[in-house]
């Protein structure tokens, strides 16, 4: 009996294991289901769909790509709504991955596909809005498929600016979601590479147009609208362009070299005269002869720009009228100064460029041949710089000696390069831009016009090279090459500015080393002769200075609103100085926040700064345009 029952009691044990055990087995069954159907649904059947919709993207993309070419609206309206299908798609297979968003590290990267994908299909919204807005006009605009390039291609498109300029208010709101889907991307994050093939770069640039896209419409609509009559369509407008030399720098960019009219009709460019600045001095000397003329020259370049023959100049002259720091200022006197010629003002407003410009526009075109030479943008070891600033350097040389024969090289220059651009294609239209709304935003080109609606619109993209106002603290270097060659090709600054802040009193040691690494070279390379501006808010106080060749004085600039230490420095080839000032500035310092613009002075190079507060850094940057600081202390 006892047997019997001992002999149950395992058998119960044995049954109630085995159930167990089958209980476990199906557990890790589910477990492993789970696992495989989560793997399928969650990560497989998405990754297909993404790479099968990602793929298809990329074909319709090319087809939309080559009817873009065409410029045929209908080529292509059916393949940006099949583009845009492909899109939607992609983004739907994304959304099964949604679950990655809380994965350290992977969750940004697929925060960013997501963002992109999104502002993809906003930007083929406003698309589709394009070209159902310019559908009607097809023809009139030379949408159906011929062939538009050189000059006709900017008629063509201030013609369309001119159709879609009643419509913005349809464009804008698909262009402002999509660039708030980028705006807060980090491409920092991503390598600058992958596979050999470029990666942050590229998306920067992406993650940039969409922005400008919105930007353009939504924040410069003043400016868009001003620009087809700007652009001549109303009627003929003439610009008079000024090339400065950056490489023998002065206050607004760089020394006067050449000048030349262009003249737009309807978006039709041509150059009615183009010289070096020379000639025009030649015939405002020759002006002045008959007539009394006001021109006597500033102290600055009476004490430091000397003639020839080392005697003080008596009279001034339009190549060296860019002596204010302030472009609007440096306009009007080099206006007044033209007036004097007696042929009035015969152009509409003023473009500044420099040699940036041309080195920048001819390394995404390729080489331009003009007036007989061919500029690139390879290295010439003659000067250890592109080829293209050697010969604009050696041209400069040769305006400035009157050498018999020069030619006028500037407005034929421009116009090549114009054509160029304009012949590349629409596709290429896109980096164009990119390059010169950055040309712009850096100040190597600068605009003054006579309208002052356009020129306030220009204002607000800070494209006029206004010294700013402001009501925080300031400060603006600004170096005047006057004699060294064109030594600002080599010499490098380092800025360091050590603010003091104790009881409500800020004290500056701002301290600026100077550097030429390279060895004299002729007319390259000298010692530079640097007319040194320290400007600051109005009502500085100027403590101490150590380094400058003369007694530092302080100056007040009542119209720009700023007090400036004026300072003269020698510096040789490979050799350095180092220039310091100790001031104090009137600035309200309140909520433990200390706001600084610093503004770059234009053509110089990014010079690098640093700023500290009571010892600790604050700020480290290489100054590539207006910087507006609001530092912590």
């Amino acid at each position: 009996m006892a047997l019997t029952n001992l002999n149950r009691q395992l058998n119960t044990l044995r049954q109630a294991d085995l159930k167990k055990s089958r209980r476990s087995s199906r557990r890790r069954l589910n477990i492993i289901l789970a696992v495989v159907l989560f793997l399928l649904v969650g990560v497989v059947w998405p990754g297909w769909n993404i790479y099968h919709s990602s793929r298809k993207l990329l074909a319709v993309s090319t087809q939309l790509s080559a009817a873009a070419k065409t410029e045929n609206l209908d080529q292509i309206k059916p393949e940006l709504a099949v583009s845009k299908q492909s899109m939607n798609d992609l983004n739907g297979s994304l959304n099964w991955l949604i679950w990655l968003r809380v994965i350290p590290f992977v969750g940004g990267y697929y925060s960013d596909a997501k963002h992109f994908a999104n502002a993809a299909s906003d930007e083929m919204t406003a698309a589709e809005t394009v070209v159902e807005v310019l559908e009607p006009y097809k023809g009139e605009l030379g949408l159906t498929g011929q062939a538009i390039t050189g000059q006709d291609r900017v008629a063509q498109m201030v013609k369309i600016m001119d159709k879609l300029l009643p419509s913005l208010d349809k464009i804008s709101p698909s262009l402002q979601k999509a660039s708030n889907e980028v705006a807060g991307i980090d491409t920092g994050k991503y390598p600058g590479s992958l596979a050999g093939k470029s990666l942050r770069p590229r998306i920067e640039e992406v993650r940039n147009l969409i922005i400008a896209a919105n930007s353009a419409v939504s924040d410069n609509r003043q400016l868009i609208e001003l620009l087809p009559d700007a652009l001549g369509e109303s009627k003929p407008k003439t610009y008079l362009l000024l090339f400065q030399n950056d490489k023998e720098l002065r206050a607004t960019g760089g020394f006067i070299t050449a000048y030349a009219f262009l003249k737009l009709d309807k978006g039709h460019l041509s150059t009615t005269t183009s010289d070096d600045i020379y000639r025009l001095d030649e015939q405002l000397l020759k002006a002045c002869q008959t007539k009394i003329c006001p021109l006597t020259p500033p102290a600055p370049i009476v004490k430091y720009l000397p003639e020839v023959d080392g005697k003080p100049r008596t009279a001034w002259s339009l190549r060296d009228s860019n002596i204010s720091p302030d472009l609007p200022t440096f306009a009007q006197e080099f206006e007044r100064m033209y007036a004097m010629l007696g042929q009035g003002l015969p152009f509409d407003g003023i473009i500044t460029i420099d040699t940036q410009v041309v080195e920048e526009l001819i390394a995404a075109t390729g080489p331009i041949e003009a007036g007989g030479t061919t500029y690139s943008a390879q290295t010439d070891p003659r000067c250890n710089c592109p080829d293209v600033i050697y010969e604009l350097e050696h041209y400069a040389e040769i305006a400035s000696q009157g050498e018999a024969g020069r030619k006028a090289i500037l407005g034929d220059l421009m116009q090549q390069l114009l054509a160029k651009v304009l012949g590349a294609g629409v596709t290429k239209l896109p980096e164009f831009a990119d390059v010169a709304f950055n040309l712009a935003n850096d100040k190597h080109i600068m605009f003054y016009m006579h309208n002052d609606q356009l020129e306030q619109a220009l204002s607000q993209l800070d494209w006029t090279g206004e010294i700013h106002r402001t009501n925080g603290d300031y400060l603006h270097i600004n170096d005047s090459n006057f004699a060294g060659g064109k030594s600002n090709l080599y010499v490098d600054e380092t800025v360091t500015d050590d603010i003091s802040i104790s009881s409500g009193v800020a004290k500056h040691t701002l301290t600026i080393k100077y550097e030429n690494p390279q060895p004299f070279n002729t007319w390259l390379n000298g010692i530079l002769r640097d007319y040194v501006r320290i400007y600051v808010p109005e009502g500085s106080q100027l403590v101490s200075s150590d380094g400058s060749d003369v007694i530092v004085t302080t100056q007040n600039d009542a119209a720009l609103g700023k007090t400036y230490f004026e300072a003269f420095i020698t510096v040789r080839p490979q050799n350095s100085r180092i220039l310091s000032f100790t001031y104090t500035a009137p600035v309200q310092i309140t909520g433990g926040k200390y706001p600084l613009l610093v503004q770059r002075q234009p053509g110089a190079k990014d010079h690098h700064y640093i700023i500290k507060i009571n010892g600790s850094k604050k700020a480290e940057f290489d100054l590539s345009a207006d910087k507006q600081l609001n530092l912590s202390f």
